[in-house]
């Protein structure tokens, strides 16, 4: 919308001014106005925001830290917008915004009821993992079926992303997950919520098929996955993704975007002999590090096309 778009360029030219304040204040109501008039918004409305900010600027050049001439001008804006809104005009700006906030839950709603959440730790099975691939059993409108699924998750890698940091990240890891059908665990801390929505979003409308799991720990998560084969995501090792001989049940292990994975996790499995570390090979050494749903994705696609091929083989 062209008036937002010109409040938002008033806001950077006087962020910390009566100017940039104003601006601010005239933001919120033509939000207000876009969100109640989402399905028709009345464009002669919008055209008098602009020129009114237009004169509000022209009338604060000389003086831009004239409170009485802000509050002025605010105050007739507040009327106009009253006005073309249908409300009454001594509706206060409070009112005005929470008005606007109530509007917004309501359309955020939808993205709420796509995301189901996380998967209880109680359907986690203890048992090792499928040692073979299942027969891909199809519906008739040509996907898989919830039973082949189902059996592929427990046969496949799952990922494992010891403390992410960023939400987009993760929800796009998630969505992958999705479509590979693989499980995905989370290991606390970490640096968001599961309900932010920068999370929800990047994982679109997947997250019905999404099989998430939350642990607190990491000795917690290795109670839940006995007996299964750990392969560390992390620079230092000798073996590339596209090389490995993957195992079903695997568990993918990634570090924090930042951090990658701790150094006592990398002792303890050496120690225990339990861990295998790969790493992607990257051919110009100034890039420090991939993004971390990007290497997901690598070794993801690596190990699942090892896999099946290794099926393959094995029932020619």
């Amino acid at each position: 919308m062209s008036s937002l778009r010109t409040l938002k360029k008033l806001r950077r030219r006087g962020r910390n001014t009566a100017r940039g304040w104003l601006a601010q204040a005239i933001k919120t109501y033509a939000k207000t106005l876009e969100t109640t008039e989402r399905s028709a918004p009345r464009s002669e409305l919008h055209t008098q925001v602009v020129d009114f900010t237009r004169q509000i600027l022209q009338s604060l050049e000389s003086t831009p830290r004239a409170e009485t001439s802000v509050h002025e001008l605010l105050e007739e804006t507040l009327v106009m917008l009253s006005k073309e809104l249908g409300l009454e005009s001594g509706e206060s700006s409070a009112q005005l915004e929470r008005r606007n906030k109530k509007t917004a839950e309501k359309i955020d709603s939808s993205d709420e009821n796509n995301f189901k959440g996380l998967t209880p730790l109680t359907r986690l099975s203890p048992l090792p993992p499928s040692a073979f691939c299942p027969t891909l059993e199809r519906e008739s409108d040509g996907g898989l079926s919830q039973k082949t699924v189902e059996a592929l998750r427990d046969y496949h890698p799952e990922i494992v992303l010891y403390s992410p940091q960023i939400p987009p990240n993760t929800g796009t890891i998630a969505r992958l997950c999705a479509a590979f059908s693989c499980r995905l665990h989370l290991i606390e801390p970490l640096g968001f919520d599961v309900s932010e929505k920068s999370f929800r979003r990047a994982g679109l409308d997947y997250w019905p098929f999404v099989e998430l799991y939350v642990h607190d720990s990491w000795e917690s998560f290795l109670i839940t996955r006995p007996g299964r084969r750990i392969v560390l995501i992390e620079t230092g090792g000798q073996n590339s993704p596209s090389d490995f001989r993957y195992e079903p049940g695997d568990l993918l292990v990634f570090g924090a975007e930042t951090t990658g994975i701790p150094r006592h996790i990398l002792s303890d499995c050496k120690e225990n002999q339990r861990g295998q570390l790969v790493t992607i090979p990257m051919f110009d050494r100034g890039v420090r590090s991939l993004n971390l749903a990007n290497s997901v994705s690598i070794v993801a696609h690596c190990a699942l096309a090892n896999l099946h091929a290794s099926e393959t083989k094995a029932q020619l």
